[in-house]
């Protein structure tokens, strides 16, 4: 629930049907931050204020009018839950938990550790940090579940599933195993 949901009602953005959809903010849209200078400006370390953005598909069937807006009817929608705080001196947003709502089910998204390394450019054999813990030489594409750390090839995954049921780096039960397909987006 805003605060001050007088001075920032919601935003709307309309944009085209599909996947692959990017989001940029009109200019202009943005939060004003002069709105709450009295409580940014509070003395003190601990001081975090609750930030929430919710992405939302329309249904089908609305026409803009409010009618045919069937709240039965259910939608898709992303989201974001976030504190804003300050945080060494200067102001931060810290993602705290993601959801995802497809078809009225409820998703919780997790963290999966060591994609980012996975995702940056091209693999490079002499790049630290992308290839797999166990053989070295290829690159990570596969989690180990529950612990959530993508740490090894598919190859070297296979073989483990038979030799052990510990994840090569925090010798966590191994439940599952999930290979994730990266791609860098230039074949679309």
């Amino acid at each position: 629930m805003p605060m001050k949901e007088s001075l920032l009602p919601p935003v709307t953005v309309h944009f085209q049907q599909g996947l692959g959809q990017k989001f940029r903010q009109p200019s202009g849209t943005g939060i004003n931050f002069s709105l709450f200078e009295k409580e940014l400006l509070k003395v003190g370390d601990m001081d975090v204020y609750p930030l929430a953005v919710k992405a939302e598909a329309s249904p089908d069937n609305q026409n803009g009018s409010g009618e045919g807006n069937s709240k039965s009817a259910a939608s898709n929608a992303q989201i974001t839950q976030a504190v804003f705080g300050k945080d060494k001196g200067e102001y931060r947003v810290r993602v705290v938990k993601q959801i995802l709502w497809v078809n009225g089910k409820r998703y919780e998204l997790q963290e999966i550790y060591g994609i980012g390394n996975s995702i940056d450019g091209d693999f490079d054999g002499s790049d630290p940090g992308k290839e797999c813990v166990i053989c070295l030489s290829e690159p990570r594409d596969t989690t180990v579940l529950p612990c959530r750390h993508m740490c090894m090839c598919s190859g070297c995954a296979k073989v483990l599933r038979f030799q052990t049921d510990r994840c090569p780096i925090c010798r966590q039960p191994v439940e599952r195993l999930l290979e994730i397909k990266i791609s860098n987006g230039t074949d679309n």
